[in-house]
């Protein structure tokens, strides 16, 4: 009944970081392009910035990250910095028109 018991909590606790995972929108690109049109909820951290190691190690390395930029160069290095960094659950959306197509 204890080893029951013990899988329960075990099983429940790995899926709730499943379950409760949650998606993250970033957009790499500089604060003025993103000021002029980006996808509805992306949070913007400029890749090109020297703090962009800084400000993305403060994210929680269980979400999943949806990554875009311009045209996918940037992205492509934004998820590079962040599987360094350990982030596991990344996708490279590309550029923005690709990623508002993916996303709607």
């Amino acid at each position: 009944m204890r080893n029951a018991i013990l899988l329960l909590l075990f099983l429940f606790s790995s899926l709730s970081s499943v379950v409760f995972a949650k998606v993250v929108i970033l957009d790499v690109r500089t604060p003025e392009e993103y000021s002029k049109d980006h996808v509805a909820a992306a949070m913007n951290i400029d890749v090109k910035n020297p703090n962009f190691k800084t400000e993305v190690s403060k994210l929680s390395r269980e979400d999943e990250y949806k990554v875009y930029c311009a045209s996918g160069r940037r992205s492509t290095q934004a998820v590079s910095i962040m599987q360094e960094l350990g982030f596991k659950h990344l996708e490279n959306l590309g550029g923005l028109e690709n990623a508002k197509k993916v996303l709607q």
